[in-house]
């Protein structure tokens, strides 16, 4: 199956902390690939408590896209994300279709969404910590330098 991580979960060094610190096993990537989703924009509309700053969200915007990775994991590498992302509790599952950079469609794929309960009124400041996983993975990843430079015009702590 396929998720896509637009946030934090895009740096594997982080993401295997987490597993570690909560005794699951490592998540194994297999085919990563950077992916655009259409139609919705990046936000920090969250506080993590954990992480001390706000954190990544996708709300519906019209025009807007958000970059991140399409990963091919297993059902139980996605039970694993499902635990980090707090479901259903603070992030919510849902089903979206993204597009690699070669065009291709990709449907069915999961991925998380802050629940509206959940969702601040304005911008959570992320820490530059935080913040840096994400722009660092963006980089790496070779997402559009506009994107980068998007990601890059965010206020931090």
């Amino acid at each position: 199956m396929f998720y896509f991580a637009y946030g934090s979960n895009m740096d594997e060094a982080d993401l295997d902390d987490w597993c570690r610190g909560k005794n699951k096993e490592i998540i194994q990537f297999h085919d990563v690939n950077p992916a655009r989703l259409s139609d919705y924009r990046l936000t920090f509309n969250y506080y993590s408590t954990s992480r001390r700053g706000g954190a990544a969200n996708i709300m519906p915007s019209k025009g807007s896209y958000v970059y991140g990775l399409l990963i091919k994991i297993n059902a139980n590498d996605l039970c694993t994300i499902r635990s980090k992302e707090g479901c259903p509790n603070k992030y919510s599952e849902i089903n979206i279709e993204v597009e690699l950079l070669d065009g291709t469609r990709v449907k069915n794929v999961k991925s998380y969404k802050v629940v509206k309960s959940m969702e601040k009124k304005g911008h959570q400041k992320p820490t530059r910590k935080y913040l840096n996983l994400i722009i660092k993975n963006a980089k790496k990843y070779n997402f559009p330098l506009e994107y980068i430079s998007f990601l890059e015009s965010f206020e931090s702590v």
